[in-house]
């Protein structure tokens, strides 16, 4: 296990998790149900479910849905002097309505043979402008997470009040990844997944041989210099969306992973630890820091605060110190995490286990530091 990995070693203790199933999931390219995909994500969401995971499923895909099958029903009830005039864009209110009542039937129906039990729960902006109604909805969620029923969440586009075609961003959310970060919020989520068609965040394009996977997001490193590809083919806003929402929940404390929803273990392998996708978390600028500095630089670094140090007086080495222990005290759960982590590679590579009780941190050592 890399340092890389020892920074997600934190995903095995997630119990309660948000996942975003994109409209790029639920469909194929030509616009219909990729069921084997569906069925796949809802095995996996099946067996956390098992597990003692809490999942809460935030699906798009209605108003795709309905666009694909109120075409079909306007084909059938057309006669061939209708299909020779221009045909008129459909209400993507309408598509919405019919798209919601087929994505739920379908959930509903592969939930079922796995012997889960789904909900379907519609909202829209205003109603988080009301405390009472997100109140309401904690209590809710909570209830049927208590019961092993999975919350599948979508924004009613049926009957929202967002300007088309869906450009309006300025309110509380605007889109399902933004909703699905506050969802996370409100519900006090572990961990937020957004499932994409591609593996995570790139350097540039997915499509350019040249860009390259970026596991970890520092953003402060990453923030204006990467190129993102076209718009999603059906969703609203492609990985731009995925990443201001991402961005967003992750410095709000909620750690999200980007990865694809085409695997079909994807989420298990996440919440096992695996480094699949890109990572967004509020430290993770800490984590890049280390991993970039070379062990020479790091010795050379060493020495010359060692002079520095003798340069000083007694007096402000000793509060130099004692800032060191706060540090240790304050950092004392991400320490014995990224210390559990050295632990198990220790013992995977066979070490001593004399060696192995010397690296391992025992219980309040960081207090002893002082």
């Amino acid at each position: 296990m890399d340092g890389l990995d020892r920074s997600r070693a934190f995903l095995k203790e997630v119990k309660r998790l948000v996942i975003k199933v994109g409209t790029a999931v639920v469909t194929r390219a030509d616009g219909r149900l990729a069921l084997g995909r569906l069925g796949a994500l809802c095995e996996q969401i099946k067996d956390l479910n098992a597990q003692g995971y809490e999942v809460i499923v935030v699906s798009s895909g209605a108003v795709g849905l309905g666009r694909q099958r109120l075409k079909y029903r306007r084909l059938v009830n057309s006669s061939f002097a209708d299909l020779q005039k221009p045909q008129v864009e459909l209400d993507g209110k309408a598509c919405a309505a019919v798209g919601q009542n087929c994505l739920m039937a379908l959930y509903d129906t592969l939930f079922s043979q796995l012997d889960v039990t789904s909900a379907q729960l519609l909202v829209t902006d205003n109603d988080f402008r009301d405390k009472a109604f997100r109140n309401q909805l904690s209590e809710t969620v909570q209830s049927l997470l208590a019961l092993k029923v999975i919350p599948i969440f979508n924004e009613n586009d049926a009957v929202s009040t967002r300007r088309a075609p869906y450009e309006d961003s300025s309110g509380i959310f605007w889109d399902n990844d933004s909703l699905a970060a506050l969802l996370a919020l409100e519900l006090k989520a572990d961990l937020l997944v957004l499932l994409s068609d591609v593996e995570g965040l790139y350097s540039g394009p997915p499509s350019d041989p040249k860009s390259k996977l970026i596991h970890t997001y520092v953003k402060e490193k990453h923030q204006g210099g990467i190129t993102f590809g076209d718009k999603s083919r059906v969703g609203r806003g492609g990985m731009t969306a995925k990443v201001k929402a991402a961005v967003n929940a992750a410095y709000a404390g909620i750690p999200v992973v980007i990865t694809s929803g085409y695997a079909p273990e994807n989420i298990i392998k996440v919440l096992q630890g695996e480094c699949l996708g890109t990572l967004f978390h509020q430290d993770a600028h800490l984590w890049a820091t280390v991993k970039e500095c070379s062990s020479r630089e790091m010795a050379v670094a060493a020495r010359e605060s060692s002079r520095r140090l003798q340069a000083i007086s007694s007096h402000d080495r000793k509060n130099i110190l004692l800032d060191i222990a706060d540090a240790l005290e304050a950092n004392e759960k991400l320490i014995k995490t990224e210390n559990e982590a050295d632990v198990t590679t220790a013992q995977q590579a066979g070490y001593e286990k004399s060696l192995i009780a010397r690296l391992a941190l025992k219980p309040g050592k960081a207090r002893h530091a002082k």
